[in-house]
């Protein structure tokens, strides 16, 4: 089911653009704040990318994918891949490229909402959803779109029809990843060949033009009576990492509940 949260805004937006580069946040029915208002400063839904030079990015950045199960993860469309993120020529491609054909349904792989649904010169017709952790996943090529800025989506839900329209030869999916505008090589996330995700938290960190994702990371969730100390102990780790990771003092009152780094 999809809710348009952001019709008055955009209409607003009609009236007067130098206010449409920041929609207010707490949209009716959708909790008190955008997705990841906490790393994004508006919901622009006129670009489809940020430029990642524009935000503090902190070195190391924890990332939750899925809450409850990997049942919140939907693959985005069951084919093989054609091509991978790197160097194709003497360009980048910042995407896995998907096979599939003019008029497949393409869906959403989390839980989010459209930021950008529009055509782009490279991109052909072009569906952006922003998720809460973040993240932002981009659909590429498409013959049609399906929502529209402002849509609220579960995963699972159809963006749009696949196709070959923009700088494309061929139908395919172009299926982009990227955190405050910087890419991610989907391949780190997602295991293409099972069409599952490979972890539920990551670890971001940056390497030059793009971010890459620490795999090695572990987490505990804390009990009633622990402590930086007692979960050091537990994992035979130092309290000076488990507080370096976490950002932390050893001294520091945690959370019951709350999710500590140890690795």
């Amino acid at each position: 089911m999809r809710i348009n949260v952001f019709a008055v805004f955009l209409l607003i937006a009609l009236i007067e653009p130098s206010l449409f580069g920041a929609i207010p946040t707490n949209p009716p029915g959708q909790g008190t704040e955008l997705p990841a208002s906490k790393f994004y400063s508006n919901f622009d839904t006129s670009a489809c990318h940020y430029r990642a030079d524009e935000f503090e990015f902190i070195s190391e950045t924890s990332l939750k994918l899925v809450w409850t199960s990997t049942c919140d993860y939907v693959h985005p469309f069951q084919g093989h891949v054609t091509s991978k993120f790197g160097k194709r020529r003497r360009r980048m491609h910042y995407g896995t490229d998907i096979d599939l054909e003019t008029g497949d349904k393409v869906q959403v792989a989390f839980e989010g909402i459209v930021r950008y649904a529009k055509y782009n010169k490279s991109y052909g017709n072009l569906v952006v959803v922003r998720h809460p952790n973040g993240l932002e996943t981009y659909y590429a090529h498409l013959s049609a779109i399906e929502v529209k800025s402002g849509d609220y989506l579960q995963a699972g839900d159809v963006v749009g029809l696949g196709g070959n329209t923009g700088h494309s030869f061929g139908s395919h999916l172009h299926f982009e990843a990227r955190f405050l505008g910087m890419p991610i090589d989907p391949v780190l996330l997602i295991d293409f060949d099972k069409m599952t995700l490979r972890y539920t938290d990551i670890i971001l960190k940056k390497r030059k033009d793009r971010l890459v994702v620490e795999n090695a990371a572990r987490f505990h969730q804390v009990q009633a009576g622990e402590d930086i100390h007692s979960i050091a102990r537990m994992y035979n780790v130092s309290v000076s990492d488990v507080s370096r990771l976490n950002h932390i003092s050893p001294e520091d009152p945690i959370l019951i509940d709350s999710r500590i780094r140890y690795q």
